[in-house]
C-alpha cells in the first residue's frame, strides 16, 4: 500500500499513520520533522509496529531506521563543486523544499560549513523554499535573479528542479549561473546537455528501492532488532558521463 500526501499535510499524514498502525506490521515514510508525526510514529512504535524513515529521517528515536543518502557527505560534496566552479565576488543562492526535511537541513549545514572552510568568501543567502513544487521552485528562482543580478551559483537539494531550471533558461543566464542540484527530475539530460545543470547528484532509486524493501521484510520477521541506519551511494552526474 502505497499512499500520496502534500508535503505540508502533516494532520492528514499523521492520521493515516495512527490509521496504518492497525492493519501493517512494518510502515515506511517520506515526511517533515514535525511534532504531530513523531507523536505518530512514536505511537505506531509503542504498538509494534516498525517505522522506518526513508531519504529524510525524522528526530524521534522510536524509529526502527532511516534508508536514504549521507545528507552531510551530499552537501560537502556540492560545496566542494561550487567552490570550483564560482570566481570572483557573487552570491550562492539555496533552495530548499521545506525547513522541517532534515535531509535537506543538513545538507544545507555541510554546504555552508564546507563553504565557510574552502570557499572565496562569497555570501551565501538564506535558504527559500519550493514546497517540492517545480511552479514556485520558478518563482522563488526568478525572485533570486532579479534580487542578486551577481548570483553565481545555486544549490538545490529539493524537489521541483525543474522549475529552476525553466527559470534560469528563460533568464538567459544559465551559463554564468552554476546550478547543483539533487536527482533524478525529468529531462535532466537535456539540462545537463545544455549546461543549464552543471552537476547532478544522483540518487540510485533502483538500490534505495531493493534496499528498504529488504530492510522492512527483515524487520517483520525480527520484530525486536536494533535501529538501523543504511545510508545510500549517490552518483555525481555531468554531461560527460550520463
Amino acid at each position: 500500500m502505497i499512499l500520496h500526501f502534500a508535503i505540508d499535510a502533516v494532520e492528514a499524514m499523521a492520521q493515516a499513520i495512527h490509521r496504518l498502525s492497525d492493519e501493517v506490521e512494518v510502515l515506511g515514510l517520506v515526511a517533515l520533522d514535525h511534532p504531530l508525526i513523531r507523536h505518530a510514529v512514536a505511537r505506531a512504535a509503542a504498538r509494534g509496529v516498525r517505522v522506518f524513515t526513508l531519504l529524510s529521517d525524522l528526530s524521534v528515536p522510536q524509529r526502527s531506521g532511516y534508508i536514504g543518502l549521507d545528507n552531510h557527505k551530499a552537501g560537502r560534496t556540492a560545496a566542494w563543486f561550487i567552490e570550483r566552479l564560482c570566481r570572483g565576488n557573487g552570491e550562492i543562492g539555496i533552495i530548499i523544499g521545506d525547513n522541517r526535511f532534515t535531509c535537506q537541513e543538513s545538507c544545507e549545514i555541510s554546504f555552508r560549513s564546507c563553504l565557510r572552510e574552502q570557499g572565496k568568501g562569497q555570501q551565501i543567502l538564506e535558504p527559500v523554499r519550493s514546497h517540492e513544487r517545480a511552479d514556485i521552485a520558478r518563482t522563488v528562482t526568478e525572485q533570486m535573479l532579479t534580487q542578486y543580478p551577481a548570483l553565481q551559483a545555486i544549490y538545490a537539494p529539493c524537489g521541483g528542479v525543474e522549475g529552476i531550471v525553466d527559470a534560469l533558461r528563460d533568464s538567459g543566464r544559465q551559463q554564468e549561473i552554476a546550478l547543483v542540484c539533487h536527482g533524478p527530475l525529468s529531462d535532466s539530460e537535456l539540462a545537463l546537455i545544455d549546461g543549464t545543470i552543471d552537476i547532478m547528484l544522483n540518487h540510485r532509486l533502483d538500490e534505495f528501492a531493493a534496499v528498504t524493501l529488504r530492510a522492512m521484510a527483515d524487520a517483520a520477521s525480527r520484530p525486536h532488532s536494533e535501529v538501523i541506519s543504511l545510508p545510500q551511494p549517490f552518483d555525481i552526474i555531468t554531461k560527460e558521463n550520463m
